[in-house]
């Protein structure tokens, strides 16, 4: 059955709207307070004129006539806002004129960051356009065709202008993702929505994939702006997309809970040590960023709708979102996703089409590519591959090689350590590699590891965003992060390719799209080259293939490498690195640092656990070891927490009074006005 998009449609639905002007209009705070500083802002006034335009063009980077936008962006959102508040039409004439004269005076937003802007600003004019195509008696039928036009030929096509899934990093892909998904809804485009969903759940570098199991996302270790706007963009479109139905809150176990909770965890300073990550811009080795980041109001509006989504809405608990909306302002935006009660419902995607893999113990073929002088042999034994073989380089143009390969149709994941290899040349490698054919030259991605520890990834004759500064790559050097795990991956017609220090806090960062025509059937394995007429023999471990056979020997898993709790009601959420390998974990606790530590659950699947044996203001210490068939591993970083339950205002009667016999004062401190101090 074809999807019903509903209006309005971007987070806040007619009913929310009722609640909220039913709020402002008992002076019921914070929603007062907010609703003042949204009546407040300069681009809410009824003498807003706009900045000087419409203007036919627009561009960012170089800039051109884009403070205009951005201006008259604001006041659309702000204008319909302040009509729908008021019920006052001058509101919503005002906000008809400035959005109609946008739609038929501009052809064009260029420049090489236009999809940044078009995110940033997507939900104040697909908010705007949203509430007065649903509530605006003066709107018509006209005005929604001439809005949807230019969202389809203007704007739609400037947050993606690099091309189907060429999406630039992190925060950048999200931004285009969300701004993309907020115009599919207002434009009742089905199939783009479909498309956004899909992308948001599926590319690696961008979405909710581009994350951990701990909840960093791919630009957390960049800075705090850029993390809060990679971070704000996913749950905007994840609160558009629940409007929609479309619960994608869940994914990956709450993923953008975890991710929320990160963020908010280590601007509250509490001591959190990073794990090495990134994405397709730069892999990060250490958390250098400016921790206590108080920009965006404290990160109020994706910190309010993620409480509302996993809180009021799931029942979860959020004890560092909620510690720091303690002192966030309610913004003039973010009072908007502040609710009391939500009893919407939505319905968690169909599962994604992302590849399992297994060990591969025989079945690999060889071929030595592009006239490799040395004859390769690949050979198992004891959970080991020893991959030997010449050729005079796979880098860039070069494609000679031996491979060790099966012929995948589908969908399709190879995972490998390169224990070690041998230093024939500087340019010799050992890796994994996913190519269209076994011809010399044929479109193709690997990864893999130099004799100096640099991680490096090529990938030839695929469109890649960036092209070929972002396809070829030296990504470390290997002094601070030991880097030897590679994977690859095929989903549809995408190749992905990540590192990892330890097997599975993969950082995506490559990815290129197969162009027309995409095969069914590609080959993956495991790639040498020697650079030399000497065979560069290779060792790999952990050898893992989509249809492998399964039968490598089991080893015990390495103990988690990062374990966080957090200090929630009656209760400690627990979230941790999954280890390779593993197949349950056991939760140690203890009332004091190091130990001894009590079982207290054990063959836990997944990467969280919620301890719901706690008694609040107690410290208690946590450690997790990974099991499997082989062995337990040992433990994990210890982490520490109390529990509590959060502070809210308990006086129901009195005067409040500071040491001063100040009465305002000290009610003010309580009164949930963000104005006030």
């Amino acid at each position: 059955m074809a999807r019903v998009i509903k209006h309005p449609g971007v987070g806040v639905s007619l009913s929310d709207l009722a609640t909220l002007k039913a709020y402002v209009d008992q002076g019921k705070e914070p929603w007062k307070s907010g609703y003042n500083q949204l009546a407040n802002s300069p681009n809410s006034r009824l003498s807003y004129a706009g900045r000087g335009g419409p203007f036919a063009k627009v561009s960012r980077a170089p800039d051109e006539n884009l403070n205009a936008w951005r201006s008259d962006m604001v006041a659309i959102s702000n204008l319909s806002r302040m009509w729908y508040f008021t019920r006052d039409e001058r509101y919503a004439k005002t906000a008809r004129w400035l959005l109609l004269g946008w739609a038929t005076t501009q052809t064009e937003f260029s420049g090489n960051e236009s999809m940044l802007d078009l995110g940033d600003y997507a939900a104040q004019f697909v908010g705007g356009a949203e509430i007065l195509r649903s509530t605006y008696p003066g709107w018509t039928e006209a005005d929604t065709a001439t809005v949807k036009k230019y969202f389809k030929n203007v704007l739609i096509p400037a947050a993606s202008p690099w091309g189907d899934s060429m999406y630039g990093a992190a925060n950048k892909g999200a931004l285009s993702l969300v701004a993309q998904g907020l115009m599919a809804i207002y434009n009742d485009d089905a199939e783009l929505l479909d498309k956004v969903v899909y992308q948001a759940r599926t590319l690696a570098h961008i979405g909710l994939r581009n994350s951990n199991d701990i909840g960093m996302l791919g630009d957390y270790l960049r800075d705090q702006g850029h993390a809060y706007g990679q971070l704000a963009a996913l749950t905007m479109l994840a609160e558009a997309l629940w409007s929609q139905g479309i619960d994608i809150y869940s994914d990956f176990d709450n993923r953008l809970l975890a991710a929320g909770e990160y963020w908010a965890r280590v601007n509250e300073l509490v001591p959190t040590t990073a794990l090495p990550f990134g994405t397709t811009d730069r892999f990060y080795t250490a958390d250098i960023t400016n921790r206590g980041w108080d920009g965006a109001n404290g990160g109020s509006m994706a910190l309010t709708q993620l409480y509302n989504a996993y809180v009021v809405r799931k029942g979860l608990q959020a004890p560092f979102i909620a510690q720091r909306r303690l002192r966030m302002p309610v913004g003039g935006s973010s009072f908007m996703f502040l609710k009391e009660s939500d009893t919407s419902k939505a319905t968690p995607p169909p599962a994604l089409p992302i590849p399992s893999t297994a060990s591969i113990t025989s079945g690999f073929s060889s071929a030595d590519i592009g006239g490799a002088a040395q004859a390769g042999t690949a050979t198992y034994a004891n959970g080991t591959w020893n991959v030997a073989g010449g050729g005079y380089g796979i880098w860039g143009a070069l494609d000679s090689g031996h491979f060790a390969y099966k012929a995948l149709t589908g969908n399709g994941t190879i995972i490998a350590k390169v224990e070690s290899l041998e230093n024939t040349h500087s340019s010799a490698v050992a890796g994994v590699m996913m190519r269209t054919s076994l011809e010399p030259g044929a479109p193709r991605a690997w990864m893999a590891i130099n004799y100096k520890g640099e991680a490096l990834q090529n990938m030839t004759k695929l469109a890649v965003y960036g092209n070929s500064n972002y396809a070829n790559k030296a990504l470390t050097n290997g002094r601070t992060v030991l880097i030897k795990w590679v994977k690859l991956e095929r989903v549809g017609n995408i190749i992905t390719g990540y590192i990892s220090a330890d097997g599975t806090n993969w950082a995506a960062t490559d990815v290129g799209r197969i162009n027309a025509p995409v095969p069914d059937t590609i080959y993956v394995g495991l790639v040498v080259s020697s650079v030399t007429g000497k065979p560069n023999n290779s060792v790999f471990s952990n050898v893992q293939v989509t249809g492998g056979d399964g039968g490598a020997p089991g080893v015990v898993p390495a103990a988690p490498a990062m374990l966080l709790a957090s200090p929630g009601d009656g209760a400690v959420p627990l979230r941790w690195q999954a280890s390779f390998g593993a197949t349950g974990y056991t939760i140690g606790r203890s009332e004091f640092s190091g130990g001894p530590y009590e079982a207290i659950a054990s063959g836990v699947t997944g990467s969280s656990y919620t301890d719901t044996s706690v008694t609040n203001g107690t410290t208690y210490y946590y450690t997790v070891t990974a099991t499997n068939s082989a062995g337990a591993s040992g433990r994990s970083p210890e982490d520490n927490v109390a529990p509590g339950r959060p502070m809210v205002k308990a006086a129901t009667g009195g005067t409040a009074a500071d040491s001063a016999s100040n009465s305002g004062n000290a009610e003010s401190a309580v009164d949930q006005d963000s104005a006030t101090q």
